[in-house]
């Protein structure tokens, strides 16, 4: 751990392909908040409902807390590292591991790391993908692609009863292609360069979530019956379940870290981003179950297409375009940096990696339920990994080393803070 070839020994920016100390306080709220707001908020009606109002507030107060804790073990274990009291070097999740853990625990850590985030991409470029194709087929009749045979051929999907306009059928939608123009050129570039983006999509998530609100509360039976907790274990078992998904948050931890301006406390970002994520779904779950009741036939998205209602239709089509098409790029980044910085790829090579590899593996799992089994399973494992066990490993071996400079409160304000 002393050799002088370590990449996280260098200036912070020594490479020009990495961003520079430039993302302030709100822009970094607005990152890690756009990180953490997930698909899952669609479920949070029917969640409610099976649990009751005070266990979703006590639910996503307690995994905001733990989860906020987490983050803060990974912060410190990067603060400990030698010359990085402040965040001085750059110190991507892979150098943090790699300091800390025994070589095989690195290799199983960063094994996860990888996976999470490319898992975490495919579901990103599925689902907009589908979204996309359906677009299509309402303004042209059709969704284009070829279908993957044999033979190879053009197709035209128009199912409308599937998760995507081509049913079962293997198929390369041409929504693949629409998508990599958008994304490709905003993963090339660095993490500030997208902070833009970030701020775009939780304006516009505020936006939607006022319009599904209005929907809500003038349902006909508004308020609807909702107890504080429920007697079900099963509704309470589900709601701790998914809620886990919303409060994924430390892959973009050393990124951010890196590349924010040494004034902005981490302590008040993860304060701001939590609280947000924390109030916004829990106020859409309790509106959702005392607007929707025990009719609930689906989710919160499918309701609002049975709505009649034009705009609530736009809205649900408006969410994962808007979420995924700013959040793609920066997972990519996450996974082009890590690469970068462990040596193994320059800036070209790691970029194609990062995004070429996901785009990859998600042509032929784009239509049936292979993909969602997977990520069921694999994506529950690997975040639980990622997002809990390697922070509090993290902050186990910390812990036995003498710290490079005692750390402050997390809320300091001074330009040496956690």
């Amino acid at each position: 751990m002393e050799g002088s070839e370590e990449p996280w020994r260098s200036p912070l920016l020594a490479n020009s392909h990495m961003g520079s100390k430039s993302i302030g306080f709100f822009g970094g709220a607005m990152l890690l908040s756009n990180n953490l707001a997930g698909p899952t908020i669609s479920l949070m009606p029917a969640l409610t409902h099976g649990a009751g109002w005070l266990a979703v507030l006590l639910a996503m107060g307690l995994l905001a807390t733990v989860s906020g804790a987490c983050g803060l073990l990974l912060l410190v274990a990067m603060r400990r590292m030698p010359n990085n009291a402040n965040f001085e070097r750059r110190v991507e999740f892979a150098d943090v591991l790699k300091f800390y853990m025994h070589p095989v625990g690195y290799a199983v850590a960063m094994l996860c790391y990888f996976a999470y985030l490319i898992l975490t991409l495919m579901s990103y470029i599925i689902q907009t993908a589908q979204v996309l194709d359906y677009v299509s087929l309402d303004l042209l009749g059709c969704a284009y692609g070829f279908e993957l045979g044999p033979p190879v051929r053009g197709i035209c999907g128009k199912q409308l009863d599937a998760s995507s306009p081509f049913g079962d059928t293997a198929v390369f939608s041409f929504s693949f292609v629409v998508l990599a123009g958008i994304c490709i050129p905003l993963a090339w570039k660095s993490l500030d360069d997208n902070v833009v983006l970030q701020w775009v999509a939780i304006i516009g998530l505020c936006v939607l979530a006022v319009v599904w609100l209005v929907f809500l509360a003038g349902r006909p039976g508004f308020p609807e019956p909702l107890p504080a907790l429920r007697a079900s274990p099963d509704g309470w078992r589900e709601l701790f379940a998914v809620s886990l998904f919303n409060f994924a948050l430390m892959s973009a931890l050393p990124s951010w870290a890196n590349e924010k301006r040494p004034e902005v406390s981490v302590g008040w970002s993860l304060l701001l981003s939590m609280s947000f994520v924390v109030v916004l779904y829990s106020l859409l779950g309790i509106v959702g179950s005392l607007g929707l009741g025990a009719s609930q036939r689906g989710n919160l998205f499918s309701e609002l297409n049975a709505s009649g209602s034009t705009l609530n239709r736009l809205s649900v089509t408006a969410y994962p375009i808007l979420q995924n098409l700013t959040s793609i790029p920066v997972f990519s980044i996450f996974i082009k940096y890590n690469l970068m910085q462990l040596g193994w790829l320059d800036n070209t090579g790691a970029t194609l990696v990062a995004f070429a590899l996901p785009w990859a593996c998600s042509i032929p799992l784009y239509t049936g339920k292979g993909f969602e089994e997977i990520s069921n399973v694999g994506g529950l494992v690997f975040s639980s990994v990622v997002n809990f066990v390697v922070p509090v490993a993290l902050g186990v071996l910390t812990l036995r080393q003498a710290p490079a400079k005692k750390a402050p409160h997390a809320f300091e304000a001074s330009p040496d803070l956690l």
